[in-house]
């Protein structure tokens, strides 16, 4: 055995030859996970439970595609027998390892395998999450726990190491915790990567991989802030003076992981089948293409939203000019908004030759602001008309709403400052996601249920660059204002609310 090798003499027991590896393999145990090369196994002995985690030989093949790829291969159990050994002397909790071995010095051939024991009555918090046990939670017990999570990703990231699966379903909470004084374990530390000191490239991943396994849990900006100042150990005006660029990197990072997979799902364009269990219905033709939630689609409504003079004549039109119409319609008992964008001409068609139809920038923003809590009008379908030389017209029905424009009501407004708080708040959130609205006027809010509910974002669009997204949002700004000229009241209210920002 190498130095690093770690086998006490209480679990030589266990094996009864000297070829390790071979025992280790094939020893009885449930399994738990299992990779090409990679199976994780539960296992009894002396009365007490551990799992194994056997690692295969990786083979030049994986290792030269994860080079290429520009990510570190897992080739053995070390780098998670180094990071659980560093993580006890820091008196971080986590599995205690009670064996490691290793056997082959050429990385593609090389064999180990790592025996930890079980922690036992414990929670992911994942698990935690999904079984709703935090709504239970008071303000301080939950800060207690963010600060608990905070701590360990803090301790862990100062001496070196970092996660590369830092996600919630990692924290293990003590069943039997009593808040007062919190038990939390970090586990599968097998990508763990451990340096003098973590890249920021790597601290932005492990943090916005964190939040991103958050935000179905409701996720809101406030804990994200709360968490960093813990993180950082620093006082809020310091986050914002010293960290901004930290918080939009890790905030970018969190919605993009979160919305990668839903965005391919609803892609119109994109040719892999849509998975079984999937809620939306997705139809590719030569000189068409359409994708829908399954049980709002029928081929009645295709055939009404393609003819143009049926829809106008069946529905109430809203708007109809050059570029685009709009009409409300009631189908089958249902009341849904249709809006198409024309091709005003050739131009106007070589302009969008390479860029997203509005009605394809629209349904993925309606998407995205509904992933940040934002209330959007539904969005039923969207439709595009292919022609030899990319889109033509295209069309999206979104769900009525029951409510009142906000033009429409600001006149009679009865309480202008909460609905200048949710204007507020509105700007505020999408510029959290790194959005802005495009065309913020009046005319598309509506107010519902004393709620504010966004609509017309195909001129919505997402902002990487820090800089871009707050001309943008002032851009924003300026037209909502310009628009509520006409009410004194709401329009004091408002610029009140965007001078305390």
């Amino acid at each position: 055995m190498s130095k690093a090798d770690f086998l006490p003499n209480d679990m030589k027991g266990l094996f009864s030859s000297d070829d390790l590896i071979l025992e280790a393999k094939n020893l009885e145990g449930e399994i738990y996970r299992q990779y090409a090369n990679r199976v994780t196994k539960k296992f009894q002995f002396k009365n007490q439970s551990y799992f194994l985690k056997f690692h295969g030989p990786a083979g030049w093949k994986e290792i030269i595609k994860n080079l290429v790829l520009f990510r570190l291969p897992v080739i053995g159990a070390k780098q998670e027998f180094l990071a659980l050994s560093r993580m006890q002397e820091l008196g971080i909790n986590g599995p205690k390892v009670e064996s490691y071995y290793s056997k082959g010095l050429n990385p593609s051939s090389r064999s180990s395998f790592l025996i930890t024991k079980e922690l036992k009555n414990t929670i992911s918090l994942e698990d935690f999450f999904l079984e709703g046990k935090h709504k239970n939670l008071s303000f301080v017990e939950k800060n207690k726990l963010l600060t608990a999570i905070a701590s360990i990703t803090r301790k862990l990231h100062r001496v070196g190491i970092n996660h590369r699966d830092l996600y919630l379903c990692h924290y293990h909470l003590d069943a039997n915790t009593d808040f007062n004084s919190i038990e939390l374990s970090l586990i599968d530390l097998h990508r763990a990567q451990i340096r003098k000191k973590v890249p920021q490239r790597w601290l932005v991943k492990d943090i916005g991989g964190l939040f991103h396994s958050a935000i179905q849990f409701g996720l809101t900006e406030r804990d994200c802030y709360r968490f960093l100042m813990i993180y950082f150990d620093c006082t809020l005006r310091d986050l914002f003076s010293k960290h901004k660029t930290f918080i939009s990197q890790t905030r970018n990072r969190a919605y993009s992981m979160y919305m990668k997979p839903f965005l391919a799902e609803i892609n119109i364009s994109s040719k892999v089948p849509l998975p079984n269990q999937s809620l939306y219905q997705k139809v590719l033709k030569k000189d068409y293409r359409w994708i829908a939630l399954k049980n709002k689609v029928s081929k009645d409504l295709l055939n009404l939203i393609k003819d143009e003079a049926a829809l106008i004549t069946q529905g109430e039109v809203i708007k109809n000019e050059k570029g685009h119409l709009v009409v409300k319609i009631d189908f089958y008992g249902e009341s849904y908004f249709v809006k198409k964008y024309r091709i005003k001409n050739f131009f106007h068609r070589t302009r969008r030759l390479l860029r997203k139809t509005r009605a394809r920038n629209a349904w993925e923003a309606l998407h995205w602001l509904q992933s940040a809590g934002i209330r959007t009008m539904q969005p039923v379908l969207i439709y595009e008309e292919l022609g030899l030389f990319g889109t033509l017209n295209s069309i999206l029905v979104s769900e009525e709403i029951d409510g009142k424009r906000l033009d429409h009501s600001i006149q009679d407004a009865e309480e202008p400052t909460k609905i200048a708080s949710s204007l507020y708040n509105f700007f505020k959130r999408i510029r959290w996601i790194g959005f802005n609205h495009g065309d913020a006027k009046s005319s598309n809010f509506f107010i519902c249920k004393d709620r504010l509910v966004v609509f017309d974002l195909d001129s919505s669009k997402r902002h990487l660059r820090k800089f871009t997204l707050i001309k943008k949002i002032d851009k924003d700004k300026k037209r909502i204002l310009r628009s509520l000229e006409g009410s004194t009241r709401l329009l004091e209210a408002l610029k009140l609310r965007f001078k305390r920002k």
